[in-house]
């Protein structure tokens, strides 16, 4: 399949970017609002997809627990518009999600794609209800849960903990939330793969779980972020661990709780390794941060 017959929802994100730098047709808002049935049906009309990718979302998952309406219009409601919007007109749909659809997990024990889920925030909930809609459509379609995605940008964990580190001499990391770090590149390869099995037409599971290998804790992953930078002469507080009840946020995230990427594994192949892409986005951030002093 050309790249270019997979039509991308949300693609001016981190994600999406990356689909599109991979050959994906990837529309922003303004090309195609999955909010507007209108826009929808004219991107469809214009674009003539073979499969959609939705990565639009509501992410930002402490705001969203004040601002439930426009996250519930999102995550939930406008996924539930596109996926029968693709299932009338025969469009394999793939569905982004994410961990936060389960509660508290154990890190030892990773929870398959058939494990109940049991968000703990609005934004998970409305994850959850819009895998539900995605579903209900009943059209062709795979939902991939994914983790701790990152990029060499700002505003990733690398970024805010490199920016935050900036004249510390300790900081404090929780150590009780897991997780896969998932560089966006690596995952958007995934992506195209799984849509081509769509395409073609394979067996493929309704729900699958995407990631490197070798889960850490955000403490764990944070030392891993400042051995490389103390390697290239940037930032390299005393690190300590603490339990996320000594953050105040507002949304609660699941704690411990790890995905079983088995079977996608099995069918796609594994995911490279998230140590040498997260070594390579602290490189180029302090790269540009020394460009920009």
């Amino acid at each position: 399949m050309i790249h270019s017959g997979i039509l991308v929802a949300g693609g001016m994100g981190k994600l999406g970017s990356a689909l599109g730098r991979l050959g994906a047709n990837a529309l922003g808002r303004g090309a195609m609002n999955i909010m507007q049935a209108d826009s929808i049906h004219a991107a469809f009309s214009k674009h003539d997809p073979d499969v959609v990718i939705n990565c639009t979302a509501y992410t930002n998952v402490d705001q969203a627990e004040t601002d439930a309406e426009n996250v519930i219009a999102l995550n939930h409601t406008a996924a539930k518009l596109l996926a029968e919007i693709c299932a009338a007109n025969d469009i394999p749909i793939l569905h982004i999600s994410t961990d936060c659809v389960f509660g508290d997990g154990d890190p030892s024990s990773p929870v398959t794609e058939t494990s109940l889920t049991a968000p703990l925030s609005v934004y998970g909930k409305s994850k959850r209800d819009g895998e539900m809609a995605v579903q209900a459509a009943g059209g062709v379609h795979c939902i991939a849960r994914v983790s701790w995605l990152f990029n060499d940008g700002p505003d990733s964990f690398i970024g805010k903990m490199l920016d935050i580190s900036e004249g510390r001499h300790t900081m404090q990391i929780v150590d009780d939330a897991y997780g896969r770090p998932t560089e966006v590149n690596a995952l958007a390869m995934q992506l195209i793969a799984l849509a081509e099995r769509l395409h073609r037409g394979d067996q493929t599971p309704t729900i699958l779980h995407l990631g490197p290998a070798d889960p850490v804790s955000r403490f764990a992953w944070a030392e891993a972020i400042f051995a490389a930078s103390a390697a290239l002469g940037g930032p390299s507080p005393d690190l300590t661990p603490c339990s996320s009840d000594q953050f105040r946020e507002l949304a609660r995230r699941p704690r411990g709780l790890v995905l079983d990427t088995k079977l996608a594994d099995s069918l796609i192949g594994p995911a490279p390794n998230w140590q040498m892409a997260s070594d390579k986005a602290v490189a180029n951030i302090l790269r540009k941060k020394g460009s920009d002093a």
